[in-house]
């Protein structure tokens, strides 16, 4: 009642709409101005009664006085500024009431109404309020007391029965005081606790808005189509840039998630169950599935990417898509494989008339010894040459072209260490042939799988400090022939080492101790090992060393040749070797 302060007007009704408009809603001043008013209706409807019906005490000098009392403490309420007194002040006037109702009462005793009723008023109001508790409930009873045994006192009734016989209108409404001190506990505690949680909610709406806000704008800045799909495939989420994609890509309204004008790499249309809103609604999660969409000269490669989302039991939810345009990264891709072709096939022709030439000055008779070892190191130099422009012309091509052929591995493995001797002298490097077989029969193309060992071997030379060691061995495993090249060199971490099959890398430390390469040796050895058939992995320890290890399988219709080890034989014999680095 007396507690000044706006409240949210909520979608109430009723009571609670009045009271929401018109009392909280209120400065201080008003509220206790409106408490004021229904006991002065009251009065001014006793008043109006007893005119017309006793006007005898209407002109009762005590009926006149109670008038012009209740009229002052309405005035005061509307007159004097409660919302800068203290709280507990307001309290004066329910209690000051007690005056005039008790006037109309004994001016009213003649009669048959019951004007004590009249405290009620009051007695509601200083319970309601919830200032001060226990002073509003002694006055809910005393305040009652006061105003039937005043008249009592002043009369000199020293009569006990008479006293009590008026207890009951004081002990009335001590109850009615009480019921209401009640209510109106539960009623602010309901209100704090509504007042609480509506703040959450509001606090838990905004945000929610605000991370809308933020979703919005972070999905509309990403140069990527995001496009979040519900349990029965409708888009629930998707940014500009994805309603372009489906634009681009000719969605047609009513077929679903199928999308028309959807390609491979090729250039083939996709199946419906290829494509990859399709893909993803069968809770299917992939990453880099290259398509293109559209068609003609509008035509865009995409790389996709699908997660499903998992509902709280774990089932599927939906899904989540994002199309990346990596059309310009494509082009430069092709761009560079023709720049490299084009460049290598120029840099051979010359190349080889180079060595040609060279071969016929060497042959000569009578050449000069100095000038015999310049034109070796120029002979040198040459054939490293033609060696990176054929890997370059490799890495263009894509491909690795293999004549596999009945071939003893053991001597090629021989021959690879035999010929990067020269270049582990000069690097100080010592250079060891572990092979423990003297002949590993094998159906391989011995040039390619010689390649591989020359781009291992080198490649372990460069990367391994003066008085390391590099080593190269084979052996038979029970359905392959295994290859291994191990050094005790700068070694790498995980990462580099699962990086350095990507054409053109090179890992930090060999740039920054300036070991030169291209990056192409280690592809094309895996793009060998895999036109076997076979694999390459590497594995490696920073300041340790590395490992590569090659497994190339027999042909279906070849059996186990002699030398071969048993499948664990053969890892016991990898451990070892390996254990030993």
């Amino acid at each position: 009642m007396f507690r000044g302060g706006g409240a949210r007007v909520g979608a109430v009704r009723g009571w609670d709409w009045f009271v929401q408009m018109f009392v909280h809603g209120m400065s201080r001043r008003q509220q206790v101005l409106l408490s004021q008013v229904p006991l002065a209706a009251a009065i001014a409807l006793v008043a109006g009664v007893v005119a017309v019906w006793h006007p005898d005490i209407l002109a009762e000098p005590l009926f006149g006085a109670a008038l012009t009392g209740q009229v002052l403490l309405l005035a005061l309420g509307a007159a004097v500024p409660w919302g800068k007194a203290p709280a507990g002040a307001a309290l004066a006037l329910p209690l000051l009431d007690f005056v005039p109702i008790g006037m109309v009462r004994v001016a009213g005793l003649d009669t048959k109404m019951q004007l004590g009723a009249l405290g009620v008023v009051p007695v509601v109001w200083l319970a309601w309020s919830g200032l001060r508790p226990g002073f509003c409930m002694a006055a809910a009873f005393l305040g009652p007391l006061a105003m039937v045994w005043a008249p009592l006192v002043l009369a000199g009734s020293s009569a006990p029965g008479e006293y009590a016989d008026v207890m009951v209108l004081p002990a009335m409404m001590l109850a009615a005081g009480a019921v209401v001190h009640l209510l109106a506990a539960a009623t602010r505690d309901q209100r704090r606790a509504l007042e609480s949680a509506r703040g959450r909610l509001q606090e838990a709406l905004d945000a929610q808005a605000k991370e809308k806000r933020l979703l919005d704008t972070v999905l509309e800045t990403i140069p990527v189509g995001v496009q979040a799909l519900d349990a029965s495939g409708a888009t629930a989420v998707a940014n500009r840039q994805q309603y372009l994609n489906k634009a681009l890509a000719g969605r047609v309204p009513g077929i679903g998630q199928d999308w028309p004008r959807v390609f491979d790499l090729a250039g083939a249309p996709l199946p419906p169950h290829r494509q990859p809103v399709v893909r993803a609604m069968r809770g299917e999660a992939f990453s880099d599935f290259l398509v293109r969409l559209g068609e003609g000269p509008t035509q865009r490669v995409f790389s996709t990417s699908a997660r499903p989302v998992q509902g709280p039991d774990g089932s599927p939810d939906g899904a989540v898509l994002a199309f990346s345009d990596v059309t310009s990264l494509m082009e430069a891709l092709a761009a560079k494989d023709i720049f490299l072709a084009n460049v290598s096939h120029e840099l051979r022709n010359p190349l080889t008339s180079m060595v040609g030439y060279l071969d016929l000055v060497q042959e000569t008779p009578g050449i000069p010894t100095r000038a015999e070892h310049g034109l070796e190191v120029v002979r040198r130099n040459a054939e490293r040459l033609d060696r990176l422009v054929g890997d370059l012309l490799a890495a263009a091509s894509g491909g690795i072209d293999v004549r596999p052929e009945p071939a003893d591995v053991a001597a090629i493995v021989r021959l690879a260490v035999a010929a990067a001797a020269p270049a582990a002298r000069s690097a100080g490097v010592t250079l060891k042939d572990d092979t423990q077989s003297k002949a590993l029969p094998g159906m391989v193309d011995p040039v390619r799988i010689a390649q591989l060992l020359d781009n291992l071997l080198s490649n372990a030379v460069k990367y391994t400090r003066p008085g390391g060691s590099v080593t190269a061995r084979a052996f038979r495993a029970a359905d392959g022939i295994v290859l291994e090249v191990e050094d005790t060199g700068i070694g790498m971490s995980p990462e580099e080492a699962a990086a350095v099959f990507t054409r053109f890398y090179r890992a930090p430390g060999s740039r920054a101790a300036r070991i030169p390469g291209l990056g192409l040796g280690l592809p094309i050895a895996r793009s060998i090992a895999e036109a076997h058939g076979g694999r390459i992995e590497c594995t490696s320890t920073p300041g340790a060393g590395t490992a590569f290890t090659v497994f190339l399988p027999d042909p279906p219709d070849q059996g186990p040749g002699p030398g071969q080890q048993p499948a664990a034989q053969a890892e016991r014999h990898r451990s070892g070797h390996q254990g030993r680095r």
